[in-house]
């Protein structure tokens, strides 16, 4: 016989599970958020209103986290979409191209922050210029997700 606590937690299994198998879904509103806020709000806030010294230690200290973070949670909906072996297969294609271009932005980082450091300025253009058609790329995909995902259910 069940006890009430477990009739509870079988009453939402379904819901949980449901959740479960749209965690891709959330990831990627998530990403898309991420690089709307960080590249429309926060970088240009930085650099309007801090001096360029200060902002350009507080950017080196943010940004690659930001392609950090963004490379592990488009590597967990990756994960999540083998788990659940569902049939998601484009999200599954953009969660990891979406890893690989983050963890290519936050490795190319140090190499940006070297060309500025040794005024390399043809070099910074053209890595900053990758990190930024990157990031656009990411973000388009994370919104191709979520309009694949509605119509794939």
């Amino acid at each position: 016989m069940l006890n009430y606590n477990q009739s509870f937690l079988l009453l939402l299994l379904p819901y949980i599970l449901d959740m479960i198998k749209n965690i891709p879904l959330l990831i990627s509103a998530i990403v898309s958020g991420l690089i709307l806020f960080q590249s429309m709000l926060v970088a240009p806030a930085v650099n309007k209103l801090i001096n360029s010294k200060e902002a350009s230690v507080f950017l080196r200290y943010i940004w690659p986290k930001f392609f950090l973070i963004i490379a592990l949670l488009s590597l967990l909906s990756f994960l999540t979409i083998i788990y659940q072996n569902n049939n998601q297969n484009l999200a599954k294609y953009f969660s990891l191209a979406s890893f690989i271009l983050m963890t290519i932005c936050y490795i190319i980082t140090p190499l940006i922050n070297n060309a500025k450091d040794t005024s390399n300025e043809q070099l910074w253009v053209v890595l900053h210029l990758a990190t930024i058609l990157i990031t656009l790329i990411v973000l388009v995909l994370s919104i191709l997700t979520i309009i694949y995902w509605k119509f794939n259910q």
